[in-house]
């Protein structure tokens, strides 16, 4: 069984759950299904499907430096929120 095959079962089973009124401990023994897997299907096919490309292009976070004769010799240090130095010689 391949995982669209899994899917659409899930559907379908899911559906059912929710029309036919019982707990899911219920209908989870009635189906043969553990609670769990029904209870991770419920949540997984309740949320929104999210989109396979994105609508709006990431913006780049970073920025191009450029070294001058004069700053040779010399470091970049970068210091992070939680305490992290990062030092690049230039």
């Amino acid at each position: 069984m391949t995982n669209t095959d899994t899917a659409s079962q899930m559907r379908k089973l899911v559906k059912q759950f929710k029309d036919s009124g019982q707990s899911q401990k219920e209908f989870a023994a009635a189906h043969g299904l553990k609670k769990g897997k029904l209870y991770y299907w419920i949540c997984k096919l309740s949320k929104p499907q999210q989109l396979v490309t994105p609508l709006v292009t990431p913006q780049k976070d970073f920025v191009a430096i450029e070294v001058t004769p004069e700053q040779e010799g010399r470091n970049i240090i970068i210091r992070l929120k939680n305490g992290v130095e990062i030092e690049i010689p230039l």
